[in-house]
């Protein structure tokens, strides 16, 4: 998994990733999440996509 992009709004940030096995999405989460809670939350979505996606 890796963040390609990201985008602060107001209350939430938008991070654009892209998965290992290259499929691309976006999440957004509030701005008061902690980072190690970032990153788990968007490794699951990613690991979740890659298993459902061919």
């Amino acid at each position: 998994m890796k963040i390609i992009n990201y985008e602060i709004g107001s209350i939430d940030i938008s991070y654009t990733v892209e998965t290992i096995k290259g499929h691309i999405f976006t999440h957004a989460l509030p701005k008061d999440t902690p980072s190690t809670n970032v990153e788990r939350y968007l490794t699951l979505i990613s690991t979740n996509l890659d298993k459902q996606k061919v």
